[in-house]
């Protein structure tokens, strides 16, 4: 199995680790990891394309949490836009639904983690912890059925690349 998806799994199990009364700390990390699994699962795919595949660990660095969250928040409105489009053919709207659902899962889940990892105050349930990695799951879903399209493309580029203005 990939390294996400050896995330995804160990997000799982740390959601679930104690049968009664979880753990915040297992709860906490359960969210972190499921973020990360989410954060180097598209990483990954975007190194992918690089043709060299000794630089592509290179690449993978470059990639930014603050880049990354506005891109995919340009790209849940952009997506909701194109959705409300009543000329959208079928095939278009089902990538553009999926591609909603990956960046704003990754969207929420940054903003999950950071409550998870910094704001001691939050009460986590294994209820809410248990969502929130369905989420990722589902989001990984959505990646494998429109990972080569080229809307799934632009969107792995501007993960990595700052729009310039015009």
């Amino acid at each position: 199995m990939s390294f996400p998806g050896d995330l995804l799994d160990q997000a799982r199990h740390l959601a679930n680790r104690e049968r009664t009364r979880p753990k915040q700390a297992s709860l906490r990390r359960a969210v972190s990891t499921a973020y990360y699994a989410l954060f180097h699962l598209l990483i990954a795919e975007a190194a992918l394309n690089w043709k060299h595949a000794e630089h592509r660990n290179q690449l993978s660095r470059q990639f930014q949490h603050v880049t990354m969250k506005q891109a995919s928040t340009e790209q849940a409105k952009a997506s909701a836009q194109e959705l409300n489009r009543k000329d959208l053919t079928p095939p278009a709207r089902y990538i553009a639904m999926h591609l909603k659902a990956i960046a704003t899962t990754f969207v929420s889940l940054q903003d999950q983690r950071h409550k998870a990892d910094y704001d001691n105050s939050t009460k986590w349930t294994r209820t809410d912890v248990v969502a929130l990695v369905a989420e990722v799951a589902e989001a990984f879903r959505c990646w494998t059925v429109i990972r080569k399209e080229p809307a799934a493309q632009k969107y792995l580029l501007s993960l990595l690349v700052k729009p310039r203005g015009p």
